[in-house]
C-alpha cells in the first residue's frame, strides 16, 4: 500500500507553506483551535488557484462533537457542494449519534453528494470517538 502524507492547514497561507514545503496533499480546515471547521470559499479558490495540492476540504460547521441536528446536516452538505464545486478534491466529514454511533442516514447522504462530484469521501476524527 502506498503511504499518503497529508498536512492539515488551517487557512491559506499554511497551504502555501505547504506546498512550498514540498506537500502534495492537504487537508483545508478553518479553525483549527476548535478541531477544524469548514473553510471558506476565498480560501479554497486561491488554494487552487496559486498551488497544484490535492485539497481535501473539511465540512464541519461548528466545534464540540459531531452529532448534527438537521439544520446543522443541511448545511454541511450546502457547504459540501459549494466546495466540490469550487475545486475540492474531497471532503473530510464525520457524523455520530448521541450514543457515539455512526450515523449511517447521514454519512451516507454525504458519500451521495461528495461521489456525484467524483470527490473523495474521508471520514475524519469523528471515527476516534466512535464507541
Amino acid at each position: 500500500m502506498k503511504r499518503i502524507i497529508e498536512i492539515c492547514c488551517g487557512s491559506y497561507e499554511d497551504a502555501l507553506n505547504a506546498y512550498h514545503g514540498g506537500a502534495k496533499r492537504i487537508e483545508l480546515n478553518n479553525a483549527l483551535h476548535l478541531g477544524g471547521l469548514t473553510p471558506s470559499l476565498a480560501t479554497l479558490k486561491l488554494t487552487k488557484k496559486n498551488t497544484n495540492l490535492k485539497i481535501i476540504t473539511m465540512v464541519r460547521p461548528r466545534g464540540a462533537g459531531f452529532c448534527y441536528n438537521e439544520i446543522e446536516f443541511e448545511v454541511m452538505k450546502e457547504d459540501a457542494k459549494s466546495l466540490l464545486e469550487n475545486g475540492a478534491d474531497g471532503i473530510a466529514f464525520g457524523c455520530l449519534n448521541k450514543d457515539g454511533s455512526i450515523c449511517i442516514k447521514q454519512t451516507k447522504e454525504m458519500i451521495e453528494i461528495i461521489k456525484s462530484y467524483q470527490g473523495e469521501v474521508v471520514f475524519h476524527r469523528a471515527f476516534d470517538c466512535v464507541e
